[in-house]
């Protein structure tokens, strides 16, 4: 056999360039994407991302170009067409064929740019919570949202700002310049080489995409650990069994570090570094850690009062609690009602504390002893309320304040407004999914600025803005009925609302939203109670002490 002899005669060039010049270079035809290139697979939320970790300053990866001889042609882009003219001296995409589609078609597409997400490069910058967005599926944009076309050119930026309704908003121009500025001057570092051999431009496109190609944690996960003689032996099929439980399917991520936490290791650290150490590491914790999964989700519903994991506000208690329960499989009552406390102090007072610090000695602290090991969970979280809670602007049900609400909707216990049933909270949301987190008031018309809050959600099923069928409820049987109070509708706020006042409606709910989350936080989270541990453990402590 011979010997492969292909190599680069000269190292590749590196350098940098702004995305602002390296759009300009795709627009001019400069730019060329080689037929063994595959096609585009990135979806909104991998442009939405990119986006985001540009104006960030994170680092996006780097671009492999080969410089080489191209003809004249007319070069797709996504959604727009380039006649590019004949060069000698074109840059040809090996590695990075994605992330410059996603720049060029969401930065230099004509506008004005499509309001509904027509494809995935249709994104918006939203300068009030500094974030990119797809445009709604209605196609109603907001006004205040920027077409990320406009950021490209700083002199047609001033003069579309001109124009723009929040013109007068001193605070959000300068965001939107800001924001321009960072996209624009960002430095993507680029590797240029020189070659005209194809083949072996082939082979170094194969290496950086297979070998060096990163593989979600969970996927690695499942290569290494998967398909042993117990079951469930993947997350899939773990996530498949707790399913069954009716709290809801947990994602792969989520499994994954409740898997190494279960084995008492460093939650922070990869899969790939407990493998470089033990090659063993993760070997049957799907199925030796499913017991104490169940019990953590059991435990989350009966105890917690979280009803559907699409309402834990964070996932830190269910990584750490696996651990909890796989060492100790039956707590004591005491304990359990200790554990409840230190849920909904960690959920409540996430910002006194840091994620990865809790996670990593929350693991560590749980022990043989039970009651040690609460007691040490009770110490790394703050025991009294540093804040009171504050409604999010924004509804989003991905987001830990808007689920701190939800699961305080769910405290009160909410019944069906028409016939007066409880409501299945678990069973509602796996029906309707986040349809189940139904709007009161059509908040297209944005009538309040708390119309796009939690203030404007309901935990109740159903098509369209639930206004009408409340107004019935309270034409039919009062404005104080237990029904609607179960959904934080007090008396004052149905007055505002039959009355068509929208903004006093949603203040009047806002206000009883954030004091039902007060009081959950008093019950469960127990501030400042005495944390003693349990009677039993207390005597044995002295009988130990008087040995």
């Amino acid at each position: 056999m011979s010997a492969d002899t292909r190599y680069l005669d000269l190292k590749p060039e590196a350098d940098t360039e702004t995305v602002e010049d390296l759009v300009h270079l795709v627009q001019r035809g400069a730019v060329r994407i080689p037929t063994f290139q595959r096609g585009l697979r990135w979806e909104a939320p991998d442009v939405l991302a990119l986006f985001d970790s540009i104006y960030r300053g994170y680092p996006v990866g780097s671009f492999l170009l080969r410089k080489g001889k191209a003809d004249a042609a007319k070069i797709s882009i996504g959604p727009l067409t380039i006649d590019a003219p004949e060069t000698h001296a074109a840059l040809w995409v090996v590695d990075g064929q994605q992330r410059l589609t996603a720049l060029t078609a969401g930065l230099a597409r004509s506008t004005p740019i499509p309001t509904t997400p027509d494809d995935p490069w249709v994104v918006y910058f939203d300068p009030v919570r500094q974030r990119f967005v797809a445009p709604p599926n209605d196609g109603l944009v907001p006004t205040g949202w920027v077409p990320v076309a406009q950021l490209l050119d700083a002199t047609a930026l001033s003069e579309w700002i001109f124009n723009w309704p929040h013109a007068a908003d001193t605070r959000l121009r300068t965001i939107i310049f800001q924001a321009g500025s960072r996209i624009r001057q960002y430095r993507v570092p680029i590797y240029i080489v020189d070659t005209d051999d194809d083949q072996l431009l082939r082979d170094i496109f194969y290496r950086i995409n297979n070998y060096g190609k990163s593989l979600r944690w969970s996927e690695v996960h499942d290569a290494l650990f998967g398909r042993t003689e117990n079951q469930p032996s993947t997350l899939r099929e773990l996530a498949t069994e707790l399913e069954g439980l009716g709290m809801g399917r947990p994602e792969d991520e989520q499994l994954l570090p409740c898997l190494i936490a279960f084995k008492g290791l460093d939650v922070t650290r990869t899969v790939a570094e407990h493998y470089q150490r033990d090659q063993d590491v993760l070997k049957s914790a799907v199925y030796e850690a499913l017991p104490a999964l169940r019990s953590v989700l059991s435990f989350f519903k009966r105890h917690a009062e979280i009803p559907h994991l699409r309402l834990l506000p964070r996932s830190i208690p269910l990584v750490i609690l696996t651990r909890f329960f796989g060492v100790h499989s039956e707590p004591h009552q005491r304990t359990l009602d200790l554990l409840v406390r230190w849920t909904w102090r960690s959920l409540l007072n996430a910002a006194y504390y840091d994620e990865r610090t809790l996670l990593r000695h929350g693991v560590a602290a749980i022990a043989q002893s039970e009651e040690d090991s609460v007691a040490r969970l009770l110490s790394l979280v703050p025991h009294e309320r540093r804040d009171d809670y504050t409604l999010p602007s924004r509804f989003d049900a991905r987001a830990a304040d808007s689920r701190i609400a939800l699961v305080a909707l769910a405290s009160l216990k909410p019944a069906n407004p028409a016939t007066g049933e409880p409501i299945d909270i678990a069973a509602l949301i796996q029906a309707h999914d986040v349809n189940a987190f139904r709007k009161i008031i059509d908040d297209r018309r944005r009538s309040s600025s708390l119309a796009t809050s939690p203030a404007n959600r309901i935990l109740f099923g159903g098509r369209g803005a639930a206004k009408k069928e409340l107004i019935e409820v309270a034409s039919n049987r009062g404005i104080d009925t237990r029904e609607l109070m179960s959904h934080a509708v007090s008396p004052n706020a149905m007055i505002a609302l039959i009355a068509g006042d929208s903004d006093g409606f949603l203040k009047e709910r806002a206000t009883t939203i954030q004091s039902a989350v007060r009081q959950l936080g008093d019950r469960l989270a127990a501030w400042l109670r005495n944390d003693r541990p349990s009677i039993a453990y207390l005597l044995q402590q002295a009988e130990e002490s008087d040995g």
